[in-house]
Order: C-alpha cells, then sequence, then structure tokens
C-alpha cells in the first residue's frame, strides 16, 4: 500500500453509475483515450436491477463471450471518492492511472492518479 495526500477537490457527479457483480453481462462502446485500459460499458443483465446503466470499467475484468457481449470476471464498484486538498489517502489497488483508494475516515473509492501525491 502507497500512502498519498490529495493535491485537489474532487467530487463525482455521475449519481447512477455501472456496478458490476461477477458473472453480470455487458456490452461494450469506446476505449477511454484519455484512460487506456477503461472501456465504456452497458449494462445488459435481464436479471438485475441495474439494467441499462453504464460507465467506464478496467478492460481487464471482463471475459469475452461472443457478439459483443462480455461478463465481469470479478465484482466492480464504481464508487469514486471525494476528497479534498491535503486529505491523506491509502491507495490499496491500482488500474490504469487510477487508485482504489481508501481515506483516513474509512470511506473507500476510485481516485484518479492525477490527483494524487506521493507521501
Amino acid at each position: 500500500m502507497a500512502t498519498f495526500t490529495a493535491n485537489a477537490d474532487y467530487e463525482e457527479k455521475d449519481s447512477d453509475p455501472i456496478k458490476l457483480t461477477a458473472g453480470d453481462e455487458v456490452t461494450t462502446g469506446v476505449a477511454d483515450h484519455a484512460w487506456p485500459g477503461w472501456v465504456w460499458a452497458t449494462d445488459n443483465d435481464d436479471n438485475d436491477d441495474n439494467d441499462g446503466n453504464d460507465g467506464y470499467v478496467p478492460e481487464e475484468i471482463l471475459e469475452p463471450l461472443g457478439e459483443g457481449r462480455f461478463a465481469a470476471q470479478e465484482d466492480y464498484d464504481p464508487t469514486v471518492l471525494t476528497i479534498k486538498r491535503g486529505d491523506r489517502i491509502e491507495s490499496l489497488r491500482r488500474i490504469h492511472g487510477w487508485h482504489w483508494c481508501r481515506n483516513e475516515r474509512g470511506e473507500e473509492g476510485w481516485v484518479g492518479g492525477y490527483l494524487l501525491k506521493p507521501v
């Protein structure tokens, strides 16, 4: 685990992002040019209450099923951590420039690497 300090304030505005459970099926769209390794995905699992949600997910968690469909190989939580400049944050996992972090209050979520300064 690496420790960082937030170098800016950040709060996510997407109120209904895609959340996946292992085995959920999605279709994919364009890859994110600013963040290679992330791809736009739309949930199309008929048994899921979140049917139709979309958002960026890491490509490596998706297994091709054919015909443009993919299955999530692991759970994916899209929570983005709200941060304030100067917050001390632990990075628990890093994927393509984004970190899954925990703040001093025990809250967890994604933070863009550009918002973090190593301690």
